[in-house]
C-alpha cells in the first residue's frame, strides 16, 4: 500500500523587511494566527511566503497550541515581537480587525528555518562582516 503524504502547508509572511530578516536569522520562530487553524502539526513542513514580495523559506513546524488571544503567554508575546498584550491585540487587529480578547488563536512555532533565501542572508551577513572588520 502506498504511503500517503500531506499536503505542505503555507503561512503567509507581513511584507516587513525587520520581520522577514528575523526569521532568516532566526530570531522570529512563531505567529500567532485568527481562529482555530488545522494542518499546522508538530512535524510538518511549512512554507513561510510572502505574496506580495517574492520570498520564501522552509521550516520545521515544532508547536501548536490553540486558545484565546487573552491566553497568549508572555513568552509567546516576545517570541512574536510583541511588548505585551495589547501591543499583540494592536499589531493583530491590522489583519484581523474583528479580533478581540476571547477570540481563538493558534500559536505555531517553527525551527530549522532554511532554503536559499537563508544561505543568502547569510552569506551578505558574513560579507558585511568581514568588510566591518577589515
Amino acid at each position: 500500500m502506498a504511503t500517503l503524504k500531506k499536503p505542505l502547508v503555507a503561512l503567509l509572511i507581513d511584507p516587513d523587511r525587520e520581520m522577514r530578516h528575523a526569521i532568516l536569522e532566526g530570531r522570529k520562530k512563531i505567529t500567532i494566527r485568527e481562529g482555530y487553524r488545522e494542518g499546522y502539526d508538530p512535524g510538518r513542513l511549512v512554507m513561510l511566503c510572502c505574496e506580495k514580495d517574492p520570498w520564501c523559506v522552509m521550516a520545521d513546524i515544532v508547536e501548536v497550541r490553540h486558545c484565546t488571544l487573552a491566553e497568549v503567554t508572555p513568552e509567546e508575546l516576545e517570541a512574536d515581537g510583541f511588548g505585551d498584550h495589547e501591543d499583540m491585540w494592536e499589531g493583530m487587529r491590522r489583519f484581523y480587525p474583528g479580533l478581540d480578547w476571547d477570540s481563538p488563536v493558534t500559536v505555531i512555532r517553527w525551527e530549522n528555518v532554511r532554503g536559499k533565501l537563508v544561505d543568502d542572508w547569510a552569506e551578505l551577513r558574513k560579507s558585511a562582516w568581514v568588510l566591518q572588520g577589515s
